[in-house]
């Protein structure tokens, strides 16, 4: 673990809110809401508004507030805010591919100068400078317990950037990875010039071109981005720790236009986080699984990771978190495993376009009602945190591999609109919904469900069963690990196009690149629009895509209404791989389909995968773990219309939200959520 507790803090001060003569009743307040950290956003902008002349007035005095209040504070900084110089005398300005120019703008959540290219050397040197002003002038504090580097690092929007100075970084990139433009072009089928002069991507048509500049913008360039933070701020604090977080992790990007490659990005800093980009309100299941799958994806990135930016609702007059909302989101991210819990924001915001946004305290500072969720959590939290501070989530059987580049693929393919645009086309959103559709269907089977990164194999061993969602370019780098896997008795779960691409982004017109784990070529592929599936009575809509595959040796364990095979298993070893003919995670989302849901209970029964003891997904009830080296910590969410009780079979030794215990009964009340310790049997 990074700390040695639950990290429960609120984003404060972002110039020019909160006001200066707010500050201190605010801060002395925290206290009673049982809020124990609160975050300072330095606006580069605003503390450097003219080169070189430095102006740290406001943070002094937030500062000095804090440490008078016992506060422990988190230092983030908000870089994209750039001083105006940024863009008159260094060119900061950033392009976009038809040449125009996106200019610094104020924009609600971005106070002025929003935003520069950091690949600009000029920018990057005139920011790392003011970092390692910031690092110097506050280095050493003890109430300083983090860094946080960067807010919501990504590439956004699709435009960003197609300047000189990225050009020639992105010719950068493809040099380190290929090594010569010659092979290169043979790699693609490219037909290049020379890296310096590489053309950068006009639309999405090509595949490969625009694959490789968003691998370059959403991973390289934003670990190099936040490396030169990091080393600035190394320069005059060698301990504390420093970390950045996400806006729209990857498990949820559906667009070219939003990237960040968690899997890479992460490594840049000591550990990682995430905003929410899943809903605030959690008053449908499916919002609330959505939640639960943000923190389960995290927690594959980074088992320290922080949800960095909850929600009390987000306001703007719309959308405000009643008091099981924001209980949901807090226990929840908690209950996965999360180190910190981080509110958007103490007072709500009045600047800009985020009207009256995401405040546990009205505008006024006055407490919503949803400020009490915050202090009684605060509280269990404190009286548990032994509890607590040494717990990880438990493991469970079933991982859903991740694949960014398989991801990034998908995107590229719904982007294929005109020439010289990136817009959605008819789009299928076919990798996002195909892991998430998965996820909701162990969810609702009451399995815990974990993910991994395809770049970690070594770690499929820990698992008794593996589901590729649209593993689209399969590198036969992990197919040694798959092939001891399944002989030790693992199961493999392939979507429908399981290795349908080579690496280079072309289709495979010859057999799928996984030998010895089977012989199997796809024949005929077709968008579907209508049921091809029957089974057990239930009519299926299929989608995005019907697969004919030929496999060798295959057993054909269910067909389409024509005939062909729909899934087929293979044996290797002790285990098996299930290759599909169509999505089932995709055909899930879009169906909820019962008799799928049988067939996945079948394949995960075979193996011995256990459910939750008191999970009951269908009725409301959601069972989360957490575990130490001496206890069990376990999460009941009820959001049945009547209290329910729980034999947990085992003396209870302290509980926490809305729950009661009798000896080894656990209640937990209608419409809320609970937790309760046991020892370990």
């Amino acid at each position: 673990m990074i700390f040695d507790e639950i990290i429960h803090g609120t984003q404060y001060y972002r110039s020019p809110t909160p006001l200066p003569n707010e500050w201190e009743g605010d801060i002395a307040n925290m206290s009673d809401f049982n809020i124990d950290a609160l975050q300072i956003r330095i606006n580069w902008r605003n503390n450097e508004r003219r080169e070189g002349e430095y102006d740290f007035s406001d943070v002094d005095r937030v500062m000095e507030l804090a440490e008078k209040y016992n506060r422990k504070v988190v230092v983030k900084f908000l870089l994209e805010c750039a001083p105006q110089y940024v863009f008159d005398k260094y060119g900061g300005t950033r392009i976009g591919p038809r040449g125009e120019q996106l200019r610094g703008a104020y924009h609600g959540a971005f106070y002025g100068g929003w935003r520069p290219c950091f690949t600009n050397p000029m920018v990057q040197e005139r920011a790392s400078l003011f970092v390692e002003k910031v690092a110097e002038r506050y280095a050493g504090r003890k109430n300083i317990i983090l860094w946080n580097a960067w807010n919501e690092i990504r590439n956004r929007p699709m435009e960003d950037c197609f300047c000189l100075h990225c050009r020639k970084a992105f010719g950068k990139y493809l040099e380190n990875k290929f090594g010569s433009i010659e092979k290169m072009n043979d790699f693609y089928g490219a037909t290049e010039e020379s890296f310096e002069n590489v053309n950068l991507p006009a639309s999405a048509h090509g595949y490969w071109d625009i694959y490789e500049f968003k691998k370059f913008k959403g991973g390289v360039e934003l670990y190099n981005w936040l490396r030169f933070v990091y080393e600035a701020i190394r320069k005059y604090d060698k301990t504390t720790p420093i970390m950045s977080h996400v806006g729209f992790t990857s498990a949820f990007q559906s667009s070219i236009s939003d990237v960040c490659d968690d899997y890479t990005v992460s490594k840049a800093v000591d550990f990682w986080g995430t905003s929410v980009p899943c809903d605030s309100s959690m008053d449908t299941h499916e919002k609330r699984l959505d939640f639960l799958m943000l923190n389960d994806f995290l927690r594959s990135v980074d088992e320290n990771y922080f949800i960095h930016e909850i929600y009390p609702g987000l306001g703007m007059f719309k959308w405000y978190d009643t008091t099981f909302d924001l209980r949901f989101k807090l226990y929840g991210g908690l209950a996965s495993g999360a180190k910190g819990l981080i509110y958007w924001q103490y007072r709500a915001e009045r600047v800009g376009h985020e009207n009256d946004c995401a405040g546990i305290m009205r505008m006024d500072g006055s407490p919503r009602e949803v400020a009490f969720e915050a202090k009684d959590f605060g509280g269990y939290l404190h009286d548990n945190m032994q509890y607590f501070k040494n717990s990880k989530a438990k493991k469970g059987d079933v991982a859903i591999v991740f694949d960014f580049d398989s991801m990034l693929l998908s995107e590229i393919e719904d982007s294929c609109g005109v020439d010289y645009d990136f817009s959605h086309y008819g789009p299928q959103y076919y990798y996002r919904f195909a892991h998430a559709g998965m996820y909701r269907l162990l969810r609702n089977e009451n399995y815990n469900v974990e993910y991994v990164g395809v770049t970690h194999p070594e770690k499929f061993k820990d698992y008794k069963v593996l589901y590729f969602p649209y593993y689209t370019m399969l590198d036969t780098k992990i197919v040694p690990y798959l092939q001891a896997f399944m002989e030790n008795g693992g199961i493999v779960i392939a979507d429908e196009g399981f290795g349908m691409r080579t690496l280079n982004t072309w289709m495979q017109p010859y057999d799928i690149d996984c030998k010895p784990l089977m012989t199997a070529r796809l024949r005929e592929r077709r968008l579907m629009h209508g049921e091809a599936l029957e089974v057990n009575g239930e009519k299926i809509r299929i989608s995005p895509y019907k697969s004919e595959y030929v496999v060798d040796g295959g057993e054909t364990e269910m067909s389409f209404l024509d005939g062909t095979p729909a899934v087929q298993s293979v044996k290797v070893g002790k285990g098996k791989l299930y290759l599909f003919g169509f999505s089932i995670g995709h055909t899930y989302f879009n169906t909820q389909s019962k008799a799928l849901a049988a067939f996945m209970n079948g394949v995960l029964n075979d193996v011995g995968v256990e459910k939750y003891a008191f999970a009951d997904s269908g009725k409301g009830i959601y069972e989360k773990r957490l575990e130490n080296e001496k206890q069990e910590i376990i999460f009941l969410f009820n959001n049945t219309d009547e209290e329910q009780q729980f034999d947990l079979k085992s003396e209870i030794l302290s509980i926490g939200g809305d729950g009661k215990a009798d000896k080894n009964i656990f209640y937990v009340k209608e419409k809320s959520m609970a937790y309760a310790v046991i020892n370990k049997a």
